[in-house]
């Protein structure tokens, strides 16, 4: 049955789901299942799947996870490991690159190395 429609109703589309890029014969495939999650097509696509990565998507997500790490560390050693500190002044903490006095080599961890990791 028909209904009125204009811009400031509120309406999910919903088609059929799309089961991704076709994969080469050198792949398993996809065992995921895939399905709609209503408050998810609130935001965007209610669609959740097929998720496929590769080897890049996981190293990228590695590499990535490698990063926060380093950075949240560093950041909770300057206040000296004090975890209300650190959720207080986590807006003005930082991880500052090295001075311009180092040039071209190394710096200690300390003094900006972090930054360059």
């Amino acid at each position: 049955m028909p209904e009125y429609q204009n811009i400031f109703t509120r309406l999910q589309v919903r088609g059929p789901i799309y089961p991704g890029v076709p994969l080469d014969h050198r792949h398993n495939g996809r065992q995921a299942r895939t399905g709609i999650n209503h408050l998810f097509g609130m935001l965007g696509d209610a669609q959740v799947g097929p998720i496929y990565l590769g080897m890049t998507g996981v190293l990228s997500i590695f590499f990535g996870f490698i990063a926060f790490e380093i950075i949240g560390l560093v950041m909770l050693d300057s206040v000296n490991w004090n975890l209300s500190q650190f959720i207080r002044q986590l807006p003005w903490l930082a991880l500052e690159p090295p001075s311009p006095a180092y040039g071209l080599q190394f710096p200690p961890l300390n003094e900006g190395g972090w930054w360059i990791m």
